[in-house]
């Protein structure tokens, strides 16, 4: 995919910008890669990574969007790739998207030969790894298939900051759901952390498997983009469900009426009929406010790319992606509550509020200071080119991952980076 102004990250010659330079992947380095080859087997229930993959992006969450990018990325650099997905049906006969073998497998407990035909499909692939993201009941098995195969190796990564302890990972049968998926936690490997202050969150037992693999963007804006294109001040993009916090971004708009914002997202199928249309009508009444729903992937990072400022009002999140999808082409953040890692106040690449009076002015602020913006928008670019880049997530994801190992100045061995290069 195209971004506005940035650099397409498909096909075997995948330029990366890094830091202030440029990393450039030959076919020699994806012959390199090729003589590795791995097998890798991706799990995500439901469908959403599966229309990721398909290019169509507007239902999907973050973690779901991430196991598709992640997915299409290991199969470029020449791995085999499977991708388990569905609904407990299993009606769809497997197919290629992105080079990726896509078989709808998904167990569900209400259909018992589901499971069986999970762990069967988990066979057939043999996998040298596994990876998920979400939490699920069946994320045990992922961890039993490594026990047997003695040499899958099962990562689960962390797609929230609520993940990282069972009761908190779900609002419903906690009971049935917060035990098993504390069984997976215990089964994986390892355990994938997208900034440091979600291993704090983990139990004790289980921090000494955390380790931090960034999320990954696909591709940069090879400069930021101008302030005086800009013709949108604040724009905000998510689906809508009540942790997002919509109205608080419509509070904000409505405290400044000469702000220029933008709504874009769909409603999450789960959100009372009552509440939708609440805010569908409190958007309507707000003469500054343009709702767009959802769109595809190109139009959303064409809109971003068009805004001042992204604004973020969610109660929590894990490392959302809108974030890097901004500051991938320059453009700062301005978040009510949430900083992954401390990285927004670290780097200067936004501003957390942490109150709505605050939010009015930290917006308006950087909507009206060109100079400011732009300063904040270039050091949101050179972070994640070199924290965010595909260079940076496989050199993550070797230590995880056993392969060629090389002397540590502890004395201890770990993969090598060339694992996964």
């Amino acid at each position: 995919m195209l971004m506005p102004g940035g650099t397409v990250l498909d096909g075997a010659e995948t330029r990366e910008m890094v830091g202030a330079g440029h990393v450039q992947e030959t076919g020699s380095a994806q012959a390199r890669f090729a003589a590795r080859r791995q097998r890798w087997c991706f799990f995500s229930p439901g469908n959403r990574s599966l229309a990721v993959l398909g290019g169509d992006s507007r239902s999907s969450g973050g973690a779901e969007a991430q196991v598709a990018h992640l997915a299409a990325a290991m199969a470029n650099c020449g791995h085999r790739v499977t991708l388990i997905y569905g609904d407990g049906g299993q009606r769809n006969p497997p197919r290629e998207l992105a080079d990726v073998t896509c078989i709808d497998a998904a167990p569900i407990w209400r259909k018992p030969s589901s499971i069986a035909a999970f762990w069967r499909v988990l066979g057939e692939a043999a996998p040298d790894v596994v990876y998920a993201r979400l939490p699920s009941d069946f994320l045990a098995l992922l961890g039993a298939l490594g026990g047997l195969e003695r040499r899958a190796r099962f990562l689960y990564a962390l797609a929230h900051d609520d993940h990282c302890r069972p009761w908190s990972a779900y609002a419903y049968k906690r009971w049935l759901h917060a035990p098993l998926y504390a069984l997976g936690l215990r089964s994986a490997d390892a355990i994938l952390v997208q900034h440091e202050d979600q291993r704090a969150l983990l139990a004790p037992r289980l921090r000494s498997r955390a380790m931090h693999v960034p999320n990954l963007v696909r591709s940069f804006a090879s400069s930021p983009r101008s302030f005086e294109d800009t013709a949108i001040d604040a724009v905000w993009v998510a689906q809508i469900r009540p942790e997002k916090r919509l109205e608080r971004f419509l509070d904000l708009a409505a405290s400044a009426p000469d702000l220029r914002c933008s709504v874009i997202g769909g409603f999450d199928p789960t959100l009372p009929l009552s509440c939708r249309v609440a805010l569908e009508t409190r958007m309507l009444s707000l003469g500054n406010v343009t709702y767009r729903g959802p769109e595809p992937a190109d139009v959303v990072m064409s809109l971003i790319a068009r805004s001042k400022v992204l604004v973020n009002t969610s109660s929590g999140e894990g490392f959302p992606n809108t974030m890097l999808e901004a500051w991938s082409l320059g453009v700062p953040v301005v978040s009510l509550s949430v900083d992954p890692g401390g990285v927004v106040a670290a780097h200067g690449i936004g501003r957390v509020s942490g109150a709505d009076d605050r939010l009015r002015s930290d917006v308006c602020a950087l909507a009206s200071s060109g100079p400011l913006n732009q300063a904040m928008g270039a050091r949101a670019l050179a972070y994640v080119q070199d924290r965010h880049s595909l260079a940076a997530v496989r050199a993550a994801l070797a230590r995880a991952i056993p392969g060629t190992s090389t002397p540590t100045a502890a004395g201890r061995a770990e993969p090598s980076p060339e694992t996964l290069s």
